[in-house]
C-alpha cells in the first residue's frame, strides 16, 4: 500500500507541475495575443485616418484649384489644337535615359524655337482663313 501512496504522490506532484507550467504559458500568450489585437486596432484605425486623408487630397474641387492656383491652366483655345501632320518634325534624336523627365525636356529641347514660331503662324494663319 504504501508504494501506491507514493506513485499517487508523485503523480499527483508532477501534474501539478505540469498545471503551474502550463497555466504560467497560457498567461504568457494571453498578454501576447492582447499586444497583438491592440496592434491591430493601432493600425486599422491609421489606415481608417489614412483614407480620409487620401479622399480630401484626392478631391476634384481641390485639386481644380491647386491647378488653377498654381499651374496657370485655361481652357483650351480652339488655335491650339491642330493635326498631326501640323506639328515640327525632330531635328534631334530623343535619347532613352534611365530619367523619364530627362528624356521629356530633351524631347522639348529638340524642336527648335524657329520652328516653334513657324508652326504658331502657321497655326494662326488657318484660324484667321478659317474664320
Amino acid at each position: 500500500m504504501r508504494r501506491s501512496q507514493f506513485f499517487l504522490a508523485l503523480m499527483a506532484f508532477c501534474v501539478g507541475l505540469g498545471l503551474f507550467r502550463v497555466k504560467y504559458q497560457v498567461m504568457a500568450l494571453e498578454k501576447n495575443h492582447k499586444q497583438v489585437v491592440k496592434s491591430i486596432s493601432e493600425t486599422r484605425e491609421s489606415i481608417h485616418v489614412l483614407k480620409a486623408e487620401l479622399t480630401h487630397l484626392n478631391d476634384p474641387a481641390r485639386l481644380q484649384k491647386l491647378a488653377i492656383t498654381h499651374l496657370n491652366f485655361s481652357a483650351l483655345k480652339p488655335n491650339q489644337v491642330v493635326e498631326i501632320g501640323e506639328l515640327p518634325r525632330q531635328t534631334k534624336e530623343v535619347k532613352v535615359s534611365q530619367d523619364p523627365i530627362e528624356a521629356l525636356m530633351d524631347a522639348v529641347n529638340a524642336v527648335s524655337p524657329q520652328q516653334e514660331r513657324a508652326s504658331t503662324k502657321t497655326s494662326s494663319q488657318e484660324v484667321a482663313h478659317a474664320a
